[in-house]
């Protein structure tokens, strides 16, 4: 399953630690005695185990989209990186600062879905449901957030990134040991490679469940055309034009390759996740766009475009910067998993009328 990837064997007695924290976490909660509040309407939690690169934001945002065509749908993150608190609905307008870069991106992206943050899940479901009644809610990156009980959990698991074979933090990058993977309803093995033999398919899935009724899809991730930052003009550019990679995300190994593939030369400026650009970053980026030449461009993702939205980027530098859009598609029975998705929704609200 995808490629072999580092683990720091000095520091795995730290990650046993960590693990066994998080497993009398898990088992309070198992038990009982730490409360988790159910809600009368569906909850559907995206989430992973892998800190950070599994595609959170593409699967939360095609899930919801799935669902806004049967009724009102939010979704409902912490909203990580703002520098505010509480509940708050999310607009195009707001800034990263304001509600994080990837709920504004996703309200951005989906005019239809009502997008909101709040650090206290519980609390930012009983106020959504006070302010606009969804039919459902998707909470984005909450698997360990174990004070909600979802209706439906899935669980995201990297294809380059096998949790089986992973190491908690910080010897590895599992959030929890991997047999918390009993949690999930349904599993999604995302960032596959576009082709995959249905035979390793059969055996990552044997390898993965914990019990016969979790299900598991795979997806793979595409990139759609360019436009451009400042006026969401289209652009598609000859392979002849360099390109400045401006990335801060958790793995941006698939952009670049990606970017080889339209351009014969691409440089990679990589910051951290949710990094916040600064002065003094941009004035480095202008400094290694102009160095690469006049018909350089910039090319960035959604969520970084969510945070460079919120600088005071030259006009001469906005006007040279390009957005990368991304989806997901299932390698499989997709439209099966889209059925697994509206039943649920439609069952569960059934049930509760009767």
């Amino acid at each position: 399953m995808g490629p072999e990837f580092r683990t720091y064997k000095l520091l795995e007695p730290l990650g046993w630690i960590w693990a066994a924290v998080n497993s009398v976490r898990n088992r309070l909660f198992d038990k009982g005695i730490l409360r988790s509040e159910r809600f009368r309407l569906p909850v559907i939690s995206v989430g992973n185990i892998t800190v950070g690169g599994t595609g959170k934001s593409p699967h939360t945002a095609y899930i919801a989209s799935l669902l806004a065509r049967i009724g009102r749908t939010a979704i409902l993150s912490r909203g990580y990186g703002r520098h505010t608190r509480g509940f708050r609905m999310v607009s195009p307008s707001d800034t990263y600062l304001s509600s994080g870069d990837e709920p504004r991106m996703l309200s951005v992206q989906l005019p239809d879905v009502c997008v909101a943050v709040d650090e206290d899940r519980a609390h930012g479901i009983r106020t959504l449901i006070n302010k606009v009644n969804p039919r459902a809610i998707v909470l984005d990156d909450a698997f360990q957030h174990r004070r909600v009980t979802p209706s439906l959990n899935i669980l995201l698991v990297n294809y380059n990134r096998n949790i089986l074979r992973d190491c908690p933090m910080p010897a590895g990058r599992l959030r929890e040991s991997a047999c918390n993977r009993n949690r999930a309803d349904i599993m999604i093995v995302t960032k596959c490679p576009p082709r995959i033999d249905p035979s390793e398919m059969e055996r990552m899935t044997a390898e993965l469940v914990t019990d016969r009724l979790q299900r598991v899809w795979f997806s793979t991730m595409e990139y759609g055309s360019l436009y451009r930052l400042s006026d969401h003009s289209g652009y598609s550019p000859d392979s002849s034009v360099p390109i400045l990679a401006v990335t801060g995300i958790a793995s941006p190994d698939a952009m670049v390759t990606y970017l080889k593939g339209i351009s014969r030369e691409v440089t990679l400026m990589s910051y951290p996740d949710h990094h916040g650009f600064t002065y003094s970053d941009l004035s480095e980026i202008g400094k290694t766009l102009d160095s690469l030449g006049p018909e350089a461009i910039i090319v960035t993702t959604e969520k970084d475009a969510s945070r460079l939205s919120g600088t005071d980027m030259p006009p001469g530098l906005s006007d040279r910067t390009y957005v990368l859009p991304i989806a997901v598609r299932f390698l499989k029975d997709g439209s099966l998993f889209d059925k697994a998705i509206t039943e649920h929704v439609e069952s569960f609200l059934t049930k509760q009328e009767t």
